[in-house]
């Protein structure tokens, strides 16, 4: 098997974890490279679980896999974490946060449905991002023009328990943007994938 970072055979390595993770999708070297994530972050009531500090290394990963459609990476990102979020979430419906439809015609998958599939849990995407908005380089009142774009897709009615996931929160505006949808009534958890190093480095 080889790792779909940086191609290497697994079977040629001579570490141990290449044995043993066997079927990780990323070989040692790419995996350490990872940090994993040990704080959480509270958004006004919620609690924010995250698995991995947003560094350069992650940053690569996703870039390749949402900005050059490479879908098979789509295991990556949950392989070392997946089997303790199940045990975790287990009676969970996921909510995904919103791509636009112009970025999840452009690579043909919804990035986050195929991230969080391997989950096995019942699964909604109730909102809808109206244009497509890059947050990249805004500042934080370019970011609150978020809450503008977002809506609730009609009809839509939510389970009692659900987790809010995401790949990647900077931020948060995105999150608090969905979140005032949410009826109260409901009990939310909410995932993260990664955390970045700003965001990670609050008290």
């Amino acid at each position: 098997m080889r790792c779909l970072m940086c191609e290497k055979r697994k079977e040629e390595s001579d570490h141990f974890f290449d044995y043993f993770y066997e079927k990780d999708p990323l070989c040692y070297e790419c995996r350490k490279k990872w940090i994993r994530c040990k704080k959480k972050r509270k958004m006004d009531t919620h609690l924010i679980h995250s698995s991995w500090i947003y560094n350069e290394a992650y940053a690569e990963c996703l870039i390749q896999y949402k900005e050059c459609f490479d879908e098979a990476l789509q295991d990556v990102f949950l392989f070392p974490v997946k089997n303790t979020l199940k045990r975790k979430y287990w009676n969970r419906t996921v909510i995904l946060l919103p791509s636009s439809n112009e970025k999840i015609e452009k690579r043909g998958f919804h990035h986050l449905e195929k991230m969080y599939s391997s989950l096995g849990l019942p699964m909604i995407n109730p909102f809808i991002k109206k244009e497509n908005v890059d947050q990249k380089g805004k500042g934080s009142k370019g970011r609150e023009e978020i809450q503008n774009v977002i809506l609730l897709k009609e009809n839509i009615s939510f389970p009692k328990r659900v987790l809010i996931v995401d790949d990647v929160m900077t931020t948060g505006s995105t999150l608090r943007a969905c979140l005032r949808w949410i009826p109260k009534e409901c009990d939310i958890q909410i995932y993260v994938n990664s955390m970045s190093v700003k965001e990670y480095e609050l008290p």
